[in-house]
């Protein structure tokens, strides 16, 4: 009955104060919605069981190479699968492009080549015929392929005769053998499925292409323990294939992850951690917030709290009565929270299907699952113990003859007087501390959105292919394949240029005239194979030659530089002919410069200027490469620019293993542009907000302190005191805030920033952290003094007699 009342009271006492109760819902519905958007986007990304049958229990194995995540190769499969036997399930995959044409015109889909156990794997029957057997894997089997649902429904209009008959898929005549069922995209985005080859196992270890992992663990392995096991095998094997192969020494360990770890390349739980802790300072911000609004409320009865508590009433039931206005709100915010999440993450899923290709990865179904539900009961929970259950608790914790004595009617205890400058203090530390961080994302992705890549993307465009070994055996005939395919894409006369390139990643160099100490093993470059015309991607000649087809393998190796590394190695002389030692592929080989290009954006100067990192480009006719990217430029206006590729590959080719649909190269930097530019949109929204929340809670704290106060504003205008000096006492108190808070966040600011210019190697000037510090502290300087300013502004105007009534 009791319970009733407080309940029904708490009700009238919101309706009446209809400022208070939509503000405070909305303080805490924004910091609620980001908090859970953030955890059910990420958690769906990173941590949800996939959605199959024992999805839970569906691992990757992955290796990582001196410290960097990489995939398996064939070779070292076969000899974990041969050497270890804690799997229960185990097999290999790799995405894959398909072409599937009709007459002259053709489609591609995103693809997968796996091997014939992958669908017992994912727990899951085919809707209609077969899956794959062994038998479709070996050498000189009947082309077959499965499909999906989507694609039997778009492409064939569900025809029942489909099953049996012929497609034309990558220039092949290839029998559909089965249709997996709605939804089924499995390993990441497939709607085609075809058998691997048992030949891919029968390379040697230096040409073993590498392929994803898939396993499944025996009941009662750990992976630590699998883990260990895996990576001894791993580290014989590198060194077998050292001595004989005298392939690089690479430092290896195995790691079995989860899909979703594995395809943020291990960095997922990192990526996890950061933004959930932005997320989580918003809703303490909220928390804090609300928390202030109720504690003005409450303070308001402060004394009649304390006269109940003097006639006997509980500690407890005094709490509940002063908790129910914020239970209430708390309640419906959490409700109306959940719902705007559930929209938002509806409207992320469509989206997805617009922005992305193949609208992501299949498990990527955002909604309201369980997890989020369960998380926004526990946000729910903390939000009644921070915002509305210890300002109650805090207010019954009072000594009732001090409460009695303390002031004059509607004067601010000393004790509420002190935690409310607290509070004041902890958020003003919280809102810089955010906007700070937020000034330095921003930063970043406006770097990002702007930068300068060196290249020219414009009118290009391209694709990834793979050579098959198993047809063309010898570095000469996959070298003949890639110029006959160049020359057949050139011969268009829309097409301009042609190159083709493989990013190499970074490669040992030593050169005669610079010493090396006994820890020194030589000077990391990066390093790019290369065949055709620099201007197909934007990169200018600036001294010397191209590379040319009398560039043979049995010819002296030659090497194209960029003007960072000529102006570093050799100041003030020219490059060309200049020769020093590099290690490719296992071997030492002595190569000499024939030509310097402009400078060029890679991984490594990402944070830096583009002459902060250099390159080396190799000759791709001396240094055959299996893996290629294949570019092209067009004339503007050229229509249907993607069949040019295709129509050379089947002119030469008709087998190549295209590894990513053809389409212009500018879209994956838009994609990269975008994406920035929409981390930089959410990082100023998160700051504004945060901003906001700090504008209405210092704003609520200050207007009940000075409210609580008028009495005393009173006696000091009838005794003689100025305006101005009233007005100055309180701007006084809340600059000691904020210089306290602000102070704290600065400190703390300095040594983040500290790190991520040593990180970054001083991607930006230590001017612009100076910079960023003292707009962020300006803007919540004026926020904070204003909100000080406003109420008693107000309060000052009031007549000595009316505030000496004052109530």
């Amino acid at each position: 009955m009791a319970m009733m009342l407080d309940l029904k009271y708490a009700l009238r006492q919101l309706y009446k104060s209809p400022k208070f109760t939509v503000m405070t819902l909305g303080v805490l519905l924004g910091g609620l919605s980001i908090a859970l958007f953030t955890f059910s986007f990420l958690y769906t990304t990173i941590y949800k069981p996939l959605p199959l049958p024992e999805g839970e229990t569906a691992l990757r194995l992955a290796v990582y190479n001196d410290g960097e995540f990489d995939m398996l190769t064939a070779n070292e499969f076969k000899a974990v699968k041969e050497g270890v036997s804690l799997f229960s399930e185990m097999g290999i995959y790799r995405d894959q492009d398909v072409r599937m044409s009709k007459g002259e015109a053709g489609r591609n889909f995103f693809g997968a080549a796996v091997q014939a156990r992958m669908f017992e794997f994912s727990r899951t029957k085919p809707l209609a015929g077969r899956t794959f057997t062994a038998l479709d894997s070996l050498p000189g089997a009947p082309a077959v392929a499965v499909i999906s649902e989507e694609m039997w429904a778009d492409e064939f209009n569900r025809d029942p005769q489909l099953l049996g008959q012929a497609i034309e898929l990558n220039g092949v005549q290839t029998e559909v053998v089965g249709i997996m069922p709605q939804g089924y995209r499995f390993p990441h985005i497939a709607r085609i499925w075809l058998p691997l080859q048992d030949t891919v196992f029968d390379a040697q270890a230096p040409i073993s292409e590498q392929f994803n992992v898939y396993i499944r663990l025996k009941e009662g392995i750990e992976a630590t323990h699998a883990e260990r096991e895996i990576t001894q095998v791993l580290r014989s094997l590198q060194l077998q294939n050292q001595q004989s192969y005298g392939m690089e020494a690479v430092q290896k360990q195995a790691r079995i992850m989860t899909f979703q770890m594995a395809q943020t390349g291990g960095e997922g739980a990192t990526v996890f951690l950061f933004l959930s802790a932005i997320s989580w300072v918003v809703l303490l911000l909220a928390c804090i917030n609300v928390g202030n609004l109720l504690l003005a409320r409450i303070l308001e009865k402060q004394k009649e709290t304390a006269i109940r508590n003097a006639l006997g009433a509980s500690s407890g039931r005094l709490i509940s009565q002063l908790m129910w206005e914020g239970i209430l709100i708390t309640v419906l915010g959490t409700f109306l929270s959940v719902c705007l999440v559930g929209a938002l993450l509806d409207y992320v899923n469509v989206g997805l299907r617009s922005w992305l290709p193949g609208a992501g990865l299949f498990w990527w179904q955002y909604g309201l699952d369980g997890a989020t539900l369960m998380m926004a009961l526990v946000y729910m929970l903390g939000t009644l113990f921070m915002a509305v259950f210890l300002p109650a608790w805090r207010s019954t914790r009072q000594d009732i003859n001090a409460t009695l004595r303390d002031g004059t009617r509607g004067a601010q205890s000393r004790k509420a007087g002190r935690l409310s400058r607290i509070l004041v203090t902890t958020q003003v530390f919280l809102v810089a501390l955010l906007m700070l961080i937020g000034s330095v994302s921003a930063l970043i992705a406006n770097k990002f959105v702007n930068i300068d890549l060196g290249d020219d993307y414009q009118n290009v465009m391209s694709t990834r292919y793979s050579t098959p070994e198993r047809t063309y055996p010898s570095a000469q005939q996959r070298l003949n394949l890639t110029y006959a395919l160049m020359d057949e894409v050139q011969s268009y006369s829309a097409v301009t240029h042609v190159s083709v390139a493989q990013w190499l990643g970074p490669r040992k160099v030593h050169f005669g005239h610079q010493e090396y100490n006994q820890e020194q093993t030589g000077t990391e470059i990066d390093t790019i194979s290369m065949i055709g015309d620099f201007q197909t991607t934007g990169v200018r000649l600036l001294e010397g030659r191209l590379f040319n087809r009398a560039d043979t393998m049995d010819k002296r190796k030659v090497v194209i530089i960029s003007d960072s590394m000529a102006q570093r190695y050799w100041p003030g002389e020219s490059a060309l002919e200049q020769h020093f030692v590099m290690e490719i592929e296992g071997h030492r080989e002595q190569v000499y410069v024939v030509g310097v290009v402009s400078n060029l954006m890679n991984p490594k100067s990402l944070f830096g200027r583009l002459d902060s990192a250099d390159e080396i480009y190799l000759s791709g006719s001396q240094f055959v490469q299996t893996l290629q990217k294949l570019s092209y430029r067009i004339l503007p206006g050229t229509t249907n620019a993607e069949q040019i590729f295709y129509r050379a590959m089947y002119n030469t080719a008709p087998n190549l293993d295209v590894k990513q649909t053809v389409m212009p190269a500018i879209k994956n930097r838009d994609k990269m542009r975008e994406s920035m530019r929409f981390i930089s949109h959410l990082t100023f929204a998160t700051g504004a907000f945060a901003l906001a929340l700090a504008v209405i809670g210092i704003y609520g704290l200050t207007a009940n302190a000075v409210a609580q106060r008028t009495h005393e504003i009173g006696i000091r205008r009838a005794v003689g005191a100025r305006d101005r000096t009233i007005i100055a006492l309180f701007m006084r108190q809340g600059a000691t805030q904020l210089v306290i808070g602000l102070g704290l966040a600065l400190l703390l600011f300095s040594v983040i920033a500290m790190g991520f210019q040593s990180f970054t190697e001083g991607l930006f000037p230590v001017s612009a952290y100076f910079v960023m510090a003292c707009l962020v502290s300006i803007a919540l300087t004026l926020v904070v003094l204003l909100a000080v300013y406003m109420p008693i502004s107000r309060a000052i105007k009031l007549e000595p007699s009316s505030a000496l009534r004052y109530e």
